[in-house]
């Protein structure tokens, strides 16, 4: 039977949610939904849907669909996965789970409350690359870890809702960055203080910082700097992680499917499964645990731990200070 997965919002993530979804069309039966019926019609033709909804309403009444993704602006996370919910729908929402710390509880308290499943789009999460690194870090691989890097320059000038600090929650460290926080706990566990500074502005007009440096440190002895901005350049330079431990060292590009394991004076080059975004393996994911009645990896309380920490950021940022973290 085919998992009936609504698009709430179709904006242009969505596109690229739903393009890369080929590999389990055969499995999942796509509807979008948006306030403007014409645009949802216009992605159901597009990318082969089952169904288009003129509304968000409509499209949780359905009994074909079984679960919504959460495609839509940050400031109405709460209102549309609160709507899923009271209709009996699982949620997969997209990161940022919310803007404020109350905003996401109250996201988990009404799908818990409704028995449904709540799981945070935290793509990132479920890249090939990612996974094998952290299975390296955990086998030892590499020794005990002192420093991760993780740098983006992306060529994004946001615009619309975007712009606005007030509905985004921030700007690029809570809209993109929040995947180098998670990636950092993924692979680390939670950090112990954040110190972070905004860097001068690059986008003319743009309210949120659109660039940031963050160090994050573990009482046990790893360190991670996050280095994350959006730039007018063209052609920036391609994002990248590298993993350094007392004995060796992991490197990978976040959109390649090459790494290079350097240990005991050699180094070996990885070829991980091609998984755009890590999209596939995320909605795999969902399909399987609403399936097998099991909690999700990336779980609403994960989401809301990732937020914390960039919260914290946004104190450090303000005040100029280091920050403790519970």
């Amino acid at each position: 039977m085919s998992f009936g997965l609504a698009v709430l919002g179709c904006g242009s993530f969505a596109a690229t949610f739903a393009g890369a979804l080929t590999p389990l069309r055969r499995d999942l039966d796509l509807y979008f939904a948006s306030r403007a019926s014409a645009r949802a019609r216009e992605y159901a033709r597009r990318f082969g849907g089952a169904g288009a909804f003129g509304s968000y309403s409509e499209a949780v009444s359905d009994p074909r669909v079984q679960a919504v993704y959460v495609c839509t602006p940050h400031h109405i996370h709460r209102e549309h996965a609160e709507l899923a919910a009271q209709a009996g729908k699982h949620v997969l929402l997209e990161k940022p789970i919310a803007r404020t710390l109350e905003e996401a509880e109250a996201i988990i308290r009404a799908s818990r409350d409704s028995g449904v499943t709540l799981m945070v789009a935290e793509n990132y999460h479920y890249l090939p690359q990612v996974g094998k690194c952290k299975e390296l870090v955990d086998q030892g691989a590499i020794g005990g870890v002192r420093l991760v890097q993780v740098q983006e320059e992306a060529p994004f000038r946001p615009g619309g809702w975007r712009g606005d600090a007030a509905l985004s929650g921030g700007g690029v460290l809570i809209d993109g960055g929040i995947h180098k926080v998670h990636f950092l706990r993924q692979l680390l566990g939670e950090p112990s203080r954040i110190y972070a500074a905004q860097l001068s502005p690059n986008l003319p007009g743009y309210q949120g910082e659109d660039g940031v440096v963050a160090t994050l440190s573990w009482d046990y002895g790893p360190v991670g700097l996050i280095n994350h901005a959006w730039t007018g350049s063209q052609r920036p330079p391609p994002q990248w992680a590298a993993v350094s431990g007392d004995r060796g060292r992991i490197c990978f590009e976040l959109d390649a499917t090459v790494m290079r394991l350097e240990r005991n004076g050699h180094e070996e080059t990885l070829v991980v499964t091609a998984d755009r975004g890590g999209l596939v393996g995320m909605v795999r994911e969902f399909m399987s645990c609403i399936r097998e009645n099991r909690g999700p990896e990336t779980t609403g309380e994960s989401g809301l731990a990732d937020l914390k920490i960039v919260l914290a950021a946004y104190d450090s940022m303000r005040r100029g200070v280091a920050v403790s973290l519970p």
